[in-house]
């Protein structure tokens, strides 16, 4: 006896088990190589900001490989020189930090007499001593691996930006044949479209650089200000942690503090009450009021589309005919 089969359903579902596989697949290819998918997004945030003083020297006549050249050596140039003057104030207040070190055991001797005081009140605290110290080991030895693994870590960094330095410059120099590429395997109607939402990416990759750096800069010089006037030592290098710790979404921004609260705890409760309070009022203020601000100029989206927009549900992909026209004139971009 045979049954009526449903062909239409059965290739629906193996259209549907065929495209779950495709889709495990590719996330297990995306962490497998995880490490190059970093290296190209960054090479590509790379190219976009280059590209705009590349298009500069392109329109003076200077070749694409030599205008390359010449923005890296203007880049080299200014990081030097920037290092020239951030290193040595941060070299002092190391050493201004290590002198204080006396004061600071001072600070953790007092510490550990209130902490028997309160161990004295609170017996029902002693059991907890064996976790804690175990806590304190593991958390000593994860940092004693980190400190033998930094050199391997300095080296790898260092490939890194060399391969991150020559696919950006790469992408660069070939951009416009990237474009037409693209547009060439792009359905012959949608070819206008298609290259209006690729220059404006292009554009707001190209500054989101700019963006982030500026970001960077205002909390960490908003957090040195606030350590100078709490008296906290070594203002300078904890505002470039702070400021670093920038770079890592959500939970970055809180590890970079996580050495300034433990000096201001060995200065006093007073300063490290006070530092938590800085801390979360300059998180605050960059989340509702900087950070807005300086990517609704830079990336040209309004304050409170940047605000809002983590929250928002994806949209259709289709262009507007207003983002067409607005990218009509950037195509020096490219």
């Amino acid at each position: 006896m045979y049954s009526h089969v449903n062909w239409r359903l059965a290739m629906s579902i193996a259209v549907g088990l065929l495209g779950a596989a495709s889709a495990l697949a590719f996330v297990w290819l995306l962490v497998v190589l995880r490490d190059l998918v970093v290296l190209g997004f960054l090479s590509l945030l790379v190219a976009a900001t280059l590209s705009r003083p590349v298009a500069w020297l392109e329109r003076h006549r200077v070749p694409s490989g030599v205008a390359v050249l010449l923005v890296f050596i203007l880049v080299g140039c200014v990081a030097v020189a920037l290092t020239f003057l951030i290193v040595p104030p941060l070299v002092v207040q190391a050493l201004g930090l290590r002198n204080e070190l006396p004061v600071l055991v001072q600070h953790l001797e007092h510490l550990r007499a209130l902490y028997e005081e309160i161990r004295t009140t609170y017996p029902e605290l002693v059991p907890l001593e064996p976790q804690l110290e175990a806590t304190i080991a593991q958390a000593l030895s994860g940092l004693a691996r980190w400190l033998m693994l930094l050199p391997q870590r300095v080296f790898a960094t260092l490939l890194d930006l060399v391969a991150v330095i020559a696919l950006s410059s790469m992408i660069v120099v070939h951009r416009r044949r990237l474009l037409a590429t693209l547009l060439a395997i792009s359905p012959p109607a949608q070819r206008e479209t298609v290259a209006a939402m690729v220059v404006e990416l292009w554009r707001r990759l190209g500054s989101y650089i700019g963006a982030k750096l500026t970001v960077m800069g205002i909390v960490g010089g908003a957090t040195a200000l606030a350590l100078c006037l709490l008296g906290v030592p070594s203002l300078l290098l904890l505002g470039l942690f702070v400021a670093l710790g920038e770079l890592i979404p959500r939970i970055g921004p809180w590890l970079a503090r996580l050495p300034l609260f433990t000096i201001a705890a060995l200065v006093g409760w007073v300063p490290l009450v006070m530092t938590v309070i800085t801390s979360v009022v300059i998180q605050n203020l960059k989340g509702l009021v900087i950070a807005p601000l300086v990517e609704g100029e830079r990336l040209d989206v309004h304050p409170l589309v940047a605000l809002f927009s983590p929250f928002w549900p994806a949209r259709s992909s289709s262009v507007s005919p207003e983002l067409r026209y607005r990218c009509q004139p950037r195509q020096r971009w490219m």
